[in-house]
């Protein structure tokens, strides 16, 4: 028991520091968040499913990280496989490429696609020299939430790849190695071997994508201002020089985080399911 005790002590600095860094300045938020014209209220609540914008906002934002996450892992798996698989000298130098975009912040991802498949945009150019495509007609998608998504996968696909090499890496091949002397074929391999061995490392990975991606704010903001309505760029307006809302921007980040958060564990439920 003593030992057990001495354990939980060692967990005392990461409590504290979870605590007044995150779960204090988030009470600060909610209770902020039920403040309308003077008094406590859930108004501002009530404007996320009465007012267009806000649920607007709120269904773009999911259809955009479950777009996101679901690409950045269907390409993410087989990359990191491939990564995997590579010799050491190579796969050194591929790891090492896969995290350089993870270095960059947002708003440089985001000028980066703008110099790249903007309207005057280098690919572009190219694309309408040799090809003849409209510039206009070709960039115009860039500043839509299908932009986002193809803008996104560039720092979220880096995510999957390391996350899974990993996985890739402790994955127990004599099971596969029986499996394949037995006859078993390779979707059998997939669905009885695999999935369940790597299960648990894409399931995270996609997590996180689907994470991120709510979450994500200056890509956005550099590619489309506050023309796409998701959730992050709402906030945003609210607490801009325009308009000065700063219970209604708690509010709606409360609801950001209780979203992204349910999404998350009914995920991780309904693979448990599936497993068990």
């Amino acid at each position: 028991m003593e030992r057990r005790g001495w354990k939980f002590l060692l967990l005392l600095p990461l409590a504290a520091v979870l605590g007044i860094f995150l779960v204090l300045p988030l009470l600060f938020v909610l209770y902020d968040s039920f403040w309308a014209a003077g008094r406590l209220s859930a108004a501002n609540y009530l404007l996320v499913f009465r007012k267009g914008l806000y649920s607007e906002a709120l269904r773009t934002s999911l259809v955009l990280s479950v777009s996101t996450a679901f690409i950045g892992a269907a390409l993410g798996l087989p990359l990191s496989y491939l990564v995997h698989r590579s010799r050491a000298p190579w796969r050194d130098l591929l790891l090492a490429i896969t995290a350089v975009p993870l270095t960059f912040s947002g708003l440089v991802i985001g000028f980066a696609f703008i110099v790249l498949l903007g309207t005057s945009g280098f690919i572009t150019m190219l694309l309408e020299r040799f090809f003849g495509i409209n510039p206009l007609e070709f960039s115009a998608f860039l500043f839509t939430w299908k932009g986002l998504v193809v803008a996104y996968l560039y720092f979220l696909i880096p995510r999957m790849i390391l996350t899974m090499v990993a996985a890739w890496s402790n994955a127990d091949w004599s099971q596969v190695e029986a499996a394949m002397s037995l006859g078993a074929s390779f979707p059998t391999i997939l669905v009885k071997i695999l999935f369940p061995m790597l299960g648990p490392s894409l399931l995270a990975g996609s997590s996180l994508l689907f994470a991120v991606s709510m979450g994500a704010f200056g890509t956005a903001f550099a590619l489309t201002g506050t023309a796409v309505k998701i959730l992050p760029l709402v906030i945003y307006n609210q607490i801009s020089d325009v308009t000065v809302e700063v219970s209604r921007a708690n509010a709606l980040a409360i609801v950001l985080t209780v979203v992204t958060t349910l999404v998350i564990i009914l995920y991780e439920r309904s693979f448990a399911r599936k497993q068990a």
